[in-house]
């Protein structure tokens, strides 16, 4: 499976389609609402230096980030995530997790709050975000927060960002989804790897037969089913965001992705669709 530190794999191909929605998903709530409170199940560290042994040792923000850094097409999604990466990086030694991402483009009127159940990334994220006000660091298991912290009939953004570090992450994921009606008023993206397109194609079946409504399922292949080792790509869902505009937005950005991220001709097509 994945290893847990995600500082192996900050920058990859995965944080970039991940952040790329995130930043759009959560400047589209800014439009209609004045606070947001966001969870963000499993924040890590907030922050993944270059130069690092955890990133230095695979490297894979070579396959991610730096293969669209330079991007000069006129996608807006790309662009805006680009733009928000450069504006928090400055000086581009580091790559920011979504806490940090969604720090600097929230305000004060939002409550954010970081569930993270290790301790050495729990002490990290308090020091990273540091500056910020509008936060609350909780040393806790992300899952089991938001199945007995959330307030009944309240309006939440989750970000649900396991590692899969154990397939108990998929179950558990089936178990926020088969109790979907506690989260009808909130807003949710499920970012999973796929590891395997046999067990994916089985995964998203069992997702189809709960018969949600208002969940987008958009997937990035980037390798072949013959490479053995690693992620072969990632995918989202994307559960009660109503506007029109999203589906073809998301189709356009898949699209011009999986053109620059995909690491072989013959990668499965991405896909876009309501599940």
């Amino acid at each position: 499976m994945l290893s847990y530190k995600h500082g192996f794999h900050a920058g990859n191909h995965a944080d970039v389609l991940k952040h790329i929605v995130l930043i759009y998903l959560y400047n589209l709530e800014k439009k209609r609402s004045k606070s947001i409170s966001y969870i963000d199940t499993h924040s890590g560290s907030g922050l993944y230096k270059y130069i690092s042994k955890y990133m230095e040792k695979n490297k894979e923000y070579k396959f991610g980030i730096k293969k669209i850094e330079k991007y000069n097409g006129d996608n807006k999604l790309i662009n805006n995530y680009l733009k928000t990466i450069k504006k928090i990086s400055k000086k581009n030694n580091f790559y920011p997790g979504s806490p940090l991402i969604i720090s600097n483009i929230s305000n004060n009127s939002d409550k954010l709050y970081f569930c993270e159940l290790h301790t050495n990334e729990f002490n990290n994220i308090k020091k990273n975000l540091n500056q910020f006000t509008n936060i609350k660091n909780i040393n806790s298991d992300g899952f089991n927060f938001v199945e007995k912290k959330l307030i009944k009939n309240k309006s939440y953004f989750i970000l649900i960002d396991p590692s899969y570090e154990i397939k108990d992450d998929f179950f558990k994921i089936y178990n926020i989804l088969d109790n979907i009606e506690k989260y009808e008023k909130s807003k949710i993206l499920i970012w999973y790897p796929i590891l395997s397109y046999e067990e994916n194609d089985e995964f998203i079946e069992n997702l189809r037969k709960k018969g949600i409504d208002n969940m987008i399922n958009l997937e990035l292949p980037i390798k072949t089913k013959n490479e053995e080792r690693g992620m072969k790509g990632s995918g989202l869902l994307i559960i009660n965001f109503k506007e029109n505009k999203i589906l073809k937005d998301l189709k356009s950005l898949s699209k011009e992705l999986h053109n620059l991220l995909k690491q072989n001709d013959d990668v499965y097509n991405p896909k876009v669709r309501y599940l």
